[in-house]
């Protein structure tokens, strides 16, 4: 085990069960937000930091697992906070707008992202093909390790959906054009207008001296509607062509009556971009209900704030109109049947039910595939039923030896975090691959340090509300590109850093419960499951009223979570830097030291059924031997005289 642990396990611990390596680490994380992040990012750490004021070591722990902080605290859809433990008491904490703050606090007002210096120097060319949220991540742990890379972008821009796919009221380009450049700044050197595969291939790259390659380019082909009409009217547009037009600067509305087909971001984006170019009715067509939409909550209730309607349970069947123009998008009502393979029910439609919705343009949103066969230079790569690339997931290596891929054009439209995270462990991977080292294996990510707990006591910590995050007014909203959500400001985050209950310390083992209840008959602390494989501690707001301070809970703990102190009369129980009971200290009548708690010496009086004078002087140990002592030579000790001494 390691040596000066922050946390260390009780002296009673079953040595079985220590989760701490000679680095003082655990072996790996047991808070569900970092297990659950799709970049393995030590969530409770830098949010502990964020606490303290101490903005670029927060950043720091999030840059070694994702080089996108920014972009990640505006528009994550922050799978971490499904799992936050924190949700079982109140709400769950603002992890995205904590690493948005974070980022903000160091590029505006501090010098600026830290580049990290490259670990080696290798003489290897890597060339990316496609500079998204994937092909960056993986430019950026490669140039790290010490490679030679060489970003090639069709666009005009670097970026990808970054720039050219997430509105810019969601995004705004400055704060992606600040991270790229600290990636640019590591050496890693960005071509653009260059599209490879189609006039230039894989193969002319190898002979221009590249060892290996990563695919990053995205899922830019929009589905089509598969319906009567979609083929005749220029106004059917895909939702992500018409986003990509925005973004560069066509911004000109597609009718003054706009449907959009779908119920994802994409589809939410291209709605409330259409509000700001100054459509006067948007309207989503989905075929389930709006509770089933797979866009971010938060979206789905600005959308309805801009006046975006829903028409739900609704397929589209034709497209109407005349002279070149669309008149009409026909509908179908539909119901809801059984259970299909993404496990939400079918929707059918309902014979008889068409309807006609007046509109001047439909824009299809109902997902997107890679462009792969455009390209003949990938043409001998596998491919899923889906189109998208075939890769083994734990290394992201596709059937050819030498190419890698990630982002969507693995996983087909996903998230930001999502390619983040196919883009680090494709990087790895080819590290390896270039080394003739082992392949990297899927394993669960542990702390990248062991940040010392703020604490606070119970009913502090328990009542500190969930921060609001606060947006532009409304009317500016819907006409202007201007950025919506304003994130937290450095009050409004640290105080929400304080409500995190540090899962990564407790790993929730249920042993301090078994001890108390089994071996002392108190059961003053107690969990109750959150979850199919999870525990939190259920007296978290009320205190440990029962609990008589003996620290059995502190012996036992693996992972040092749990301790106890005395001070200023008090004996103090803290969990994971929480204080979760105080209990006054029983003073000795011979030393006058502080020495046990009083519910502790009723307790042993009820166990042990002693007589009543046995408890008639309070003394501690050394005080009770003296005492004993003077006794068996009858005389009495004079405790005064002690005390002077």
């Amino acid at each position: 085990m390691g040596k000066n642990l922050l946390f260390p396990p009780g002296p009673g611990a079953d040595p079985l069960h220590i989760v701490y390596e000679e680095d003082g680490l655990k072996r790996e994380s047991s808070a569900p937000c970092q297990l659950n992040c799709p970049a393995g990012i030590d969530i409770p750490s830098y949010i502990a930091l964020i606490g303290r004021g101490e903005y670029d070591k927060a950043i720091a722990i999030i840059r070694n697992d994702n080089p996108f902080p920014w972009v990640c605290g505006l528009i994550c859809p922050n799978p971490c906070e499904q799992w936050c433990q924190r949700r079982y008491l109140d709400k769950a904490l603002c992890i995205k707008d904590l690493k948005g703050l974070a980022a903000r606090m160091v590029m505006e007002k501090g010098t600026g992202y830290l580049i990290p210096e490259p670990k080696e120097r290798y003489s290897e060319k890597v060339a990316v093909i496609g500079s998204g949220p994937a092909g960056l991540t993986a430019a950026y742990f490669l140039a790290w390790q010490g490679y030679r890379v060489t970003v090639f972008e069709a666009m005009p821009e670097p970026g990808g959906l970054m720039i050219a796919g997430i509105p810019e009221f969601r995004l705004p380009r400055d704060f992606v054009r600040r991270e790229i450049q600290a990636i640019r700044d590591m050496g890693v050197e960005i071509v653009v207008n260059t599209p490879i595969g189609d006039e230039v291939s894989l193969d002319e790259l190898r002979n221009q001296g590249y060892k290996a390659f990563f695919l990053g380019i995205g899922a830019w082909e929009g589905l089509r509607l598969g319906i009567e009409g979609e083929n005749d009217y220029p106004q059917v547009i895909s939702a992500l062509e018409f986003l990509k037009d925005v973004s560069f600067g066509k911004k000109i509305k597609p009718a003054n009556s706009v449907a959009i087909v779908g119920g994802g971001n994409a589809a939410i984006d291209a709605a409330r971009t259409c509000v700001r170019l100054g459509s006067q009715s948007v309207s989503i067509v989905y075929r389930r209900t709006r509770s089933e939409m797979p866009a971010h909550f938060e979206e789905i209730i600005q959308m309805a704030e801009e006046g975006i309607h829903v028409h739900q349970l609704t397929i589209p069947s034709k497209i109407l109109g005349s002279y070149g123009k669309i008149d009409f998008l026909e509908c179908l009502m539909a119901t809801l049947g059984e259970p299909d393979e993404s496990g939400r029910r079918r929707p059918t439609a309902v014979s008889g039910s068409e309807y006609k919705m007046p509109v001047g343009a439909v824009i299809g949103a109902i997902g997107q595939k890679p462009a792969i066969r455009r390209y003949p230079g990938f043409g001998y790569l596998d491919l899923t039923r889906r189109e998208t690339i075939r890769v083994r997931s734990h290394n992201q290596q596709t059937n050819v030896p030498d190419v890698f891929a990630g982002g969507d054009a693995v996983t087909g439209p996903a998230t930001v975090v999502e390619a983040i995270g196919g883009g680090k462990r494709a990087a790895f991977a080819i590290h390896a691959f270039l080394r003739d080292l082992k392949m990297p294996e899927i394993v669960p990510p542990r702390p990248r340090t062991m940040i010392p707990p703020i604490v606070l006591d119970y009913h502090k910590k328990s009542f500190i509300q969930r921060q609001e995050i606060p947006l532009i007014d409304l009317d500016r909203r819907m006409h202007s590109f201007d950025r919506v959500e304003l994130g937290l400001d450095e009050i409004a985050g640290r105080e929400e850093a304080k409500r995190c209950m540090r899962c990564d310390i407790c790993e929730r083992c249920g042993k301090c419960v078994e001890v108390c209840r089994d071996r002392l008959g108190v059961s003053a602390i107690r969990f109750f499951h959150s979850g199919e494989s999870s525990l939190i501690l259920k007296d978290y707001v009320h205190g440990l009223p029962k609990c008589i301070g003996c620290g059995s809970c502190v012996n036992i703990c693996p992972t040092g979570a749990l301790q106890l102190e005395d001070r200023d009369g008090e004996r103090v129980l803290l969990m994971s830097g929480t204080v979760i009971n105080r209990i006054k200290l029983e003073t000795c009548e011979g030393c006058g030291a502080q020495y046990v708690t009083k519910v502790m010496v009723r307790h042993v009086e009820k166990l042990i059924e002693a007589p009543e004078e046995a408890f008639e002087q309070k003394l501690c140990q050394d005080c009770k031997r003296i005492s004993k002592a003077f006794k068996m030579v009858g005389e009495t000790p004079d405790f005064s005289v002690q005390r002077i001494q």
